[in-house]
């Protein structure tokens, strides 16, 4: 539209000076803000298709940077220095951290154990192996019930 109609102001014969709404411009005023408008959708597809590949280059880039640290980096450090290090922490890596066991838990696994060691007793591991047997096999005591 704006290349038409700076073609045509161009090409307007004898009229050098526009008279609309009460004021006066001439061809260069006219043209002007045409003309500056004229590349600017040129540039902005261009910068478009620019920015578009600078975000594509950019996501591979992220996606092989990303498994070059889960899978070469980080495992090589945590050999390195340990998993639970607090030296990672110099690289930007945060340390495992341990599964916190409560004490109900700990507690739970101790009568498991003791359980388990009076049932088995000190045996050698074919006795053991027997005594296990028995106790998987001995089915669970009924619940009370009320009469």
């Amino acid at each position: 539209m704006c290349s038409a109609l700076i073609t045509g102001i161009t090409a307007l014969a004898g009229a050098d000076t526009v008279v609309s709404g009460g004021t006066t411009y001439t061809k260069a005023q006219l043209l002007a803000p045409l003309l500056a408008f004229v590349t600017l959708p040129a540039l902005t597809a261009a910068a478009k298709t620019a920015y578009t590949k600078a975000v594509a280059a950019e996501t591979l880039a992220r996606t092989a940077a990303i498994a070059m640290i889960e899978h070469v980096i980080k495992p090589y450090l945590q050999s390195r220095l340990g998993k639970s290090s607090p030296d990672l922490v110099t690289y930007g890596l945060e340390p495992v951290k341990t599964p916190q066991t409560t004490a109900a838990t700990k507690a739970a696994a101790a009568q498991k154990s003791q359980a388990t060691r009076k049932a088995l007793g000190t045996k050698g591991t074919v006795q053991k192996k027997a005594a296990k047997k028995a106790v998987a096999a001995t089915p669970a005591a009924p619940a009370a019930t009320k009469a």
